[in-house]
């Protein structure tokens, strides 16, 4: 049986055909594993977003194909390099096809020109298969659109709306005249609207503070210098970008600024710049270490209990957060604990004593089991008692009613989940830890004081004035930041101090006495070294009640999470037998 040549002709384009289709699917693959997108710009949404509608006199001319990269009405038929998508397809493809090889004449291509790229009308076959046979350019009637947009052919949807959002940003606040040295590049649609926004909140408190009506140019200024510039100076000095690869200082600006408003709103205070810069990178930086940490702690939630998770590393606190600290305070913000109780209000007293001392904010926690419980009589009576109390104690305070939302350790997840965002959590000490180790595991105390991110004060009894502390020092890590907090309060305060070492089964204690009272006497502490013999927690509370000390201050557990809760531990001890605040340090 022979073929004639138009039967070889149309089977040798069908194949074509075929092949640019598995080319089309290859295409689209590509495109889903390496984020870029593979389709064909919708035209008249660019349009819209170019703000391009005044036409000029359509021209006929060549136009290179590489820079075709839309279409009016069949951007979903083929891919970003005009491949098919659809089989449907195939006889308008191989019509186009057979007449090209056929060397007849087609009729030019109908096209948009927006800026550097073109549209395509009617013509998208013509354009497929000029593409497919290695063609670079094509006969067109080419209409151009104005347009301040200044687009280009590698553009996707996003860099379109990106670019004429910054067009209209740039209109709005004349930033290229205020600023030409600017560089606000962003890489995600709708950061200049967020930009606007926050230059128009800047210009509405000026105008505030001025008692009248500031010139806009003046705020966008004011904005970009005392602002914007400052926060990214603080991306570049941390590195952040590292931890966003791909992204901007623009970028990352407008983020921290949501994050930090997030934030703050859901607190109910003021979080620093600098520390929802931090909080953002350690919840959602790239960085390997930042990755595996997140799945790692994800992972120990999962298995373990929570009485064993063995919480942050020694020191961590201090080092990341005290840097935000410009007024060098080391308690700012302190977070108490609100039930309502008579313990829970020598609590709220105890920490009212920490705000009025270091010139802080005092912000109440207080935990309800439902939404409909925020609204009962028993709430609103203790926001009323919070409020008296905060008011006689002449402080700055806010309330916060929050629904627990774990049934298991609520109040204790709750404080520890707040506690990131304050510099100390106080709390009253109604429910110690047990002697035994099964009741140990479920101690919710017991998972505050491993889990806390920062130092806490628990309150057993009446409040104190907090004028003598002993410090329990070991040398350890944890023992190290009790004394660097301990020596804080001796300086700043000008209270007395005084620490012990517990030489216990007979061990020397001399030379740990000896570099703790080093430490004291460089920072300006003439502290009283004592050398105390016993267990520790007995040893303790004896020194305490010789000394007339009126709060404790302590490392937290020393031991890993199962030998604490296995065999317990001294400072589960003193927790138990202790009248005297305790501040417990890691």
């Amino acid at each position: 049986m022979t073929h004639s040549s138009d039967d070889l002709k149309s089977s040798a384009i069908h194949g074509q055909f075929r092949s640019a289709r598995l080319a089309a699917n290859r295409e689209r693959l590509w495109a889903r594993l390496t984020g870029k997108s593979a389709d064909l710009l919708p035209f008249e949404e660019v349009r819209a977003y170019a703000k391009a509608n005044t036409p000029r006199q359509r021209v006929r001319q060549t136009i290179p194909l590489a820079a075709i990269v839309g279409s009016v009405g069949r951007y979903q038929d083929f891919t970003r390099s005009f491949l098919p998508k659809r089989d449907s397809d195939r006889a308008r493809w191989a019509s186009v096809r057979r007449a090209v090889l056929e060397q007849k004449r087609l009729p030019p291509i109908d096209v948009y020109c927006l800026g550097a790229v073109y549209f395509v009308q009617d013509g998208n076959h013509r354009v497929s298969v000029a593409r497919q046979v290695g063609d670079v350019g094509i006969d067109a009637n080419v209409t151009e659109i104005e347009t301040n947009v200044p687009l280009q052919p590698g553009d996707n949807l996003d860099a379109v709306i990106i670019k004429a959002e910054y067009a209209e940003f740039l209109v709005y606040t004349k930033m290229a005249e205020l600023r030409p040295e600017h560089s606000l590049t962003v890489t995600v649609p709708g950061q200049y609207e967020i930009l606007m926004e926050m230059i128009d909140v800047h210009h509405y408190y000026l105008s505030r503070e001025q008692n009248g009506k500031l010139p806009f140019d003046e705020a966008v200024t004011d904005w970009y210098d005392h602002i914007y510039l400052p926060l990214v100076e603080v991306v570049r000095e941390r590195g952040i970008l590292r931890s966003f690869p791909g992204r901007t200082e623009t970028d990352l600006y407008a983020w921290i600024a949501e994050h930090r408003a997030d934030i703050s709103r859901e607190l109910g205070w003021p979080v620093d710049a600098e520390a929802a810069a931090q909080d953002l990178v350690e919840r959602f930086g790239w960085q390997g270490d930042k990755i595996v940490n997140r799945l790692g702690e994800r992972l120990i939630d999962w298995m373990l209990p929570q009485a064993l998770d063995a919480g942050p590393r020694p020191g961590v606190w201090r080092k990341e957060w005290l840097p935000t600290h410009h007024l060098r305070r080391l308690f700012q913000d302190v977070l108490v604990a609100v039930d309502g109780s008579e313990q829970g209000w020598q609590a709220v007293e105890q920490a009212g004593l920490l705000v009025k001392q270091d010139g802080g904010d005092l912000h109440g926690l207080h935990l309800v089991a439902s939404e409909q419980e925020r609204a009962t009589p028993r709430v609103r009576a203790i926001r009323l008692e919070f409020e008296h109390r905060c008011r006689a104690l002449q402080i700055r305070s806010d309330l916060r009613v929050q629904v627990a939302k774990h049934r298991e350790f609520g109040a204790s997840h709750a404080l520890v989940e707040r506690a990131r965002w304050a510099d100390i959590v106080v709390v009253p000490l109604i429910h110690p830890p047990h002697q035994r180790s099964f009741a140990r595991l479920k101690s919710g105390m017991g998972v505050l004081v491993r889990r806390s991110p920062r130092p806490l004060l628990l309150v057993p009894a009446q409040a104190t004035p907090m004028r003598h502390s002993l410090l329990a020092y070991d040398a350890s890590p944890k023992a190290q930041e009790a004394l660097f907090v301990a020596t804080y309060l001796a300086v700043r305060w000008k209270i007395r101090l005084s620490i012990v070492a517990v030489a216990e089964r007979g061990r020397s204690v001399d030379k740990i006495l000896g570099a703790a009272y080093e430490y004291t006497r460089r920072q300006g502490v003439a502290a009283d070294c004592l050398r105390a013999e016993g267990t520790v927690a007995s040893a303790l509370l004896r020194v305490a009640a010789e000394q007339n000390a009126d709060h404790l201050i302590l490392g937290g557990y020393g031991h890993t999470p199962v030998v604490e809760v296995v065999l317990g531990s001294a400072l589960d001890e003193v927790l138990r037998k202790t009248s005297l605040p305790v501040l417990i340090c890691r």
